[in-house]
């Protein structure tokens, strides 16, 4: 029995208009995505932006790692089917489970997301570019590809991988954007090798020290992200169209790596953000040119 089903159509509805508002205010690159999408795939998409923003506020909405953990643990169990009689006191959850049903999405893809979110609240000692890479794999990239199957109505039509460089420059740039925020009382997620090769380590990052090395190690991660961005952008100029939309938060990559650029002698001072129109009017250029 689907998640709708199971609950109603009343309750799913109200379900999908929860992800819709909680979209629109904490995940807008995504919701504006969803209104590039055939109305039948919005409500998917919706619900796939939503679970991406609750699993990425396990960690803040608990001060306890345990109990993030704890939460993280409930929504595989949710990604996995296991809770379906506890979807409805969940709107994220219910519709979730409906999303799953109605375009067939890989359980393991939603997972590898939740795994990505406990890989932020502990990463690796040696957290270096290729574990960076992984890591952006199984947190953007994951949600690209299921973002392109919820779009192409159930297929998988990311025949060129784009979401494989889409992910890791989305990645790098939420990275860098966090550093004012997270440096100093949150694991960074800073590749080691990286910092290494500019003198830097990540005591430095740690300490919010805006040495020579940590400013050109910044650098070298903008400039791969602007050429993971130009690597995604020709994958998919070959691809279906249809994918599109689960594509569109590359549309404001090129404006936020501008700005940090702006602000690269201080990386760890927070840089003043777009206006809400101009980002908009970036993606709308964007999912134009495609």
């Amino acid at each position: 029995m689907t998640a709708g089903g199971a609950f109603g159509a009343g309750a799913l509805a109200e379900a999908q208009k929860h992800c819709a508002a909680e979209a629109r205010e904490h995940a807008r690159d995504q919701w504006l995505g969803s209104l590039y999408a055939v109305p039948a795939a919005r409500d998917a998409l919706l619900a796939l932006a939503s679970f991406d923003y609750e699993i990425g506020q396990a960690r803040f909405r608990a001060r306890d790692p345990n109990l993030a953990a704890m939460r993280l643990a409930w929504w595989r169990e949710v990604a996995r089917g296991e809770r379906n009689d506890e979807a409805a006191g969940s709107p994220v959850a219910l519709a979730l489970s409906a999303a799953i049903d109605a375009f067939a999405l890989p359980r393991d893809w939603l997972e590898a997301m939740i795994d990505a979110r406990l890989q932020e609240m502990a990463p690796q000692d040696d957290f270096n570019l290729l574990a960076f890479e992984a890591y952006a794999g199984e947190s953007e990239g994951a949600r690209l590809r299921l973002g392109s199957r919820i779009a192409a109505g159930g297929h998988d039509l990311d025949e060129k991988y784009a979401h494989a460089p889409a992910g890791l420059a989305l990645a790098l740039v939420r990275m860098l954007s966090a550093l004012p925020f997270a440096a100093g009382s949150a694991p960074t997620l800073f590749p080691v090798d990286v910092a290494a090769r500019h003198g830097a380590s990540l005591q430095d990052f740690d300490a919010r020290r805006a040495s020579a090395g940590v400013v050109a190690a910044c650098a070298e991660i903008r400039a791969l992200a602007r050429e993971k961005l130009a690597e995604a952008e020709r994958r998919l100029a070959a691809s279906p169209r249809e994918i599109l939309p689960a594509f569109i938060p590359l549309g404001a990559l090129k404006p936020d790596l501008d700005r940090l650029e702006r602000n690269g002698a201080q990386p760890f001072e927070p840089s003043r953000e777009i206006s809400a129109l101009r980002r908009q009017w970036a993606i709308w250029r964007w999912a134009r040119r495609r």
